[in-house]
């Protein structure tokens, strides 16, 4: 067999065109989330499934919703008991003005009972702001408490570390039960008015003239209590 100059260009040719058509690999596919990513999301996913889920997919006319999906104040109450820093309580903070703005936005354009709606959960969400705004004092006031914990050690007053111990757990734990009963509030008032707005766009879609204000006004009883089984990342609320 003669390989010529000819068949030998044409040879180099296909090769460099094959080269250059086999795909790249991502560059993105080997990436590894980081862990500490991963935490701020993972503030009650499973618990909003489950309270919210009912209503996601109705074709209301009317839906309060801030720029994102885990930013219910069910969902930023539950990342609140979960913080246990001054960065991480600064970092719901900052989730809760945001949409402290968007509702605010969304109630601009609204009226008559969407309007009213608007004022509701604008209401829970100043409210939320508040009990984060506490917390931050309340954090600041323990890391207070450990500091004197540790002079008192180094000096040998072992009496009065124990003192202050004692005392800082006890407010720990009453911090701590407060901020779980308080997010189970709101996640069973987000699951109701899932429920609520649900039932009032299916009957509506039916029938515009409908009288849902029974089956609207609700007092919540199928989200209260059990929640669905709402796991709120390991916390006890029994405690």
């Amino acid at each position: 067999m003669k390989v010529t100059a000819r068949n030998w260009q044409a040879h180099a040719a296909l090769s460099s065109s094959q080269t250059s058509q086999t795909p790249k690999a991502d560059a993105h596919t080997d990436s590894v989330q980081d862990p500490r990513e991963a935490m701020d999301t993972d503030i009650l996913e499973t618990s909003m499934a489950s309270a919210s889920r009912s209503g996601s997919d109705a074709d209301s006319s009317f839906k309060v919703k801030s720029s994102g999906p885990n930013n219910s104040v069910g969902d930023l109450a539950a990342m609140l008991a979960r913080s246990e820093t001054l960065m991480d309580v600064q970092q719901v903070f900052s989730k809760a003005m945001r949409a402290l703005a968007d509702l605010k936005m969304g109630a601009i354009a609204s009226e008559g009972k969407d309007a009213k709606k608007y004022a509701q959960q604008i209401k829970r969400m100043e409210k939320l702001i508040k009990r984060i705004q506490k917390k931050l004092k309340h954090l600041a006031k323990e890391q207070r408490m450990e500091d004197q914990a540790e002079k008192a050690a180094k000096k040998a007053e072992l009496e009065k570390e124990k003192q202050i111990r004692q005392e800082l757990e006890a407010r720990r734990k009453k911090r701590r039960r407060e901020e779980k009963e308080y997010a189970l509030k709101e996640l069973s008032q987000d699951g109701k008015d899932s429920v609520n707005e649900t039932v009032s766009s299916m009957l509506s879609a039916a029938s515009p003239s409908a009288d849902v204000s029974a089956l609207t006004g609700m007092d919540g009883a199928m989200v209260s209590g059990d929640l669905g089984g709402i796991d709120l990342g390991g916390l006890d609320l029994m405690a």
